[in-house]
Formats: C-alpha cells, structure tokens, sequence
C-alpha cells in the first residue's frame, strides 16, 4: 500500500457521515494527490519522494479532516432538509384535501377537550415545518456563498427535521385516537402516506448528526 492509500485510509476514517458523500470527496482528495504525485515524478523525483511531496503540499489529515467534515455534513443536511421539503408540501393535501385521511376524525371529533388544541397544533406545526426545511435547504445550499455554513448549521438542520418528523405523526395519530377514527384501513394509510415519509426523513437526520 502506497503512502497516498494510507493517506486516504486515514481521512476516510476522520471523516463521519453517509459514505456515498465521503465517497465523492475522498476520489476528488485521491485525483488531486495523484496528479500532484505524477508532477513531482516528471521534474525527477522517485516514486516514494513523489508521494511525500505531493502529501506534504495536501496537508495532513489533521489539517485537512474539519473541512472535509464540514463538507460532508452539509451535504447530509441539504439532503435531510430536500426530503423534508418534498415530505411536508404534500401532508396538507393528504390529511386534509383530496386524499383527506383526516376526514373520519374531524365528523367524530369532541368539540372540547385536547382534540381541539392538538388540531391547531398541528397546524401550526406544519407550517412551521415548510418553512424551517425551506429556510433549512435554502441555507445548505445557495446559503454557502454568503454564510459560513458548517457543522453547527447541520447539525440545526437536522435537529429541526428530526423533531418535526416525530412530532407531526405523534400528533395526528393521537388526533384520530381521541376521535375514535384509527381504523385498521385508515391506520395502515397513514402509515403508509405519512409516518413512513416522516421515519425516512427522521433517519436521514440522525445520518447528518452523526456526520456532524
């Protein structure tokens, strides 16, 4: 094994996050190392001083791993806020419009008591869950050439995405329950239409924290 594979060996294992990011990053690293390495290596150098120089001009792993770490978890947070994004539009239509999950629950729903203030709740919520993840993805990405974006904004992103995704569902299937509505039929639709989207959501955010 030459001294860039080990190199890359080292920073692969610095860098936490979903591998398909850490993959792009870590060929990008590889190609620069590589080319570096044949440029010293046609002025003269042997193979083995070749590598030294090019890993010196790199930078070591120490120098470099918090940049690439920072890029990682980025990246895993503009993809947790994208599929929040796509998650949330649709939820109104299907709770509430065409597809109206929450219909049984609203013609059987107490008129007092905790049903109404979990039904506003969940309003308030949702809204607040487009446009977090709006903001969220707009920051993670475009954000970048005016914000210094890190780790820590990742790490928001994630923690936003993950609570509105428990949330959203914990009300709603609450909703029905107090409504005496959770049908078998109606349950496995809800589960299907929403806790499933909102659990894909929550386990892309615990990927980007555990990139963070």
């Amino acid at each position: 094994m030459s001294s860039v594979d080990v190199y890359l060996a080292d920073l692969r294992a610095a860098i936490p996050g979903p591998s398909w990011t850490r993959r792009d990053l870590l060929r990008e690293a590889g190609g620069h190392l590589e080319d570096a390495t044949d440029a010293y290596a046609a002025a003269g150098y042997t193979p083995t001083e070749a590598e030294t120089l090019a890993l010196r001009d790199f930078g070591s792993v120490d120098e470099i791993a918090p940049g690439f770490r920072d890029t990682v978890a980025i990246g895993a947070a503009r993809r947790t806020a994208i599929l929040l994004v796509v998650v949330m539009i649709p939820q109104s239509f299907i709770w509430d419009g065409g597809i109206d999950l929450g219909a049984s629950a609203h013609a059987t729903a107490p008129g007092s008591g905790l049903y109404p203030v979990l039904d506003t709740l969940i309003e308030y919520v949702g809204t607040a869950g487009v446009l977090g993840s709006i903001i969220a993805l707009v920051v993670t990405a475009i954000g970048q050439r005016w914000l210094r974006v890190g780790r820590r904004a990742a790490r928001l992103t994630a923690a936003w995405s993950l609570a509105i995704a428990l949330v959203i569902p914990m009300i709603a299937f609450t909703m029905l329950a107090l409504a005496g509505g959770l049908t078998v039929t109606l349950a496995i639709s809800a589960i299907a239409l929403m806790a499933t989207p909102f659990a894909l959501v929550a386990l892309s955010a615990q990927r980007t924290l555990a990139a963070c």
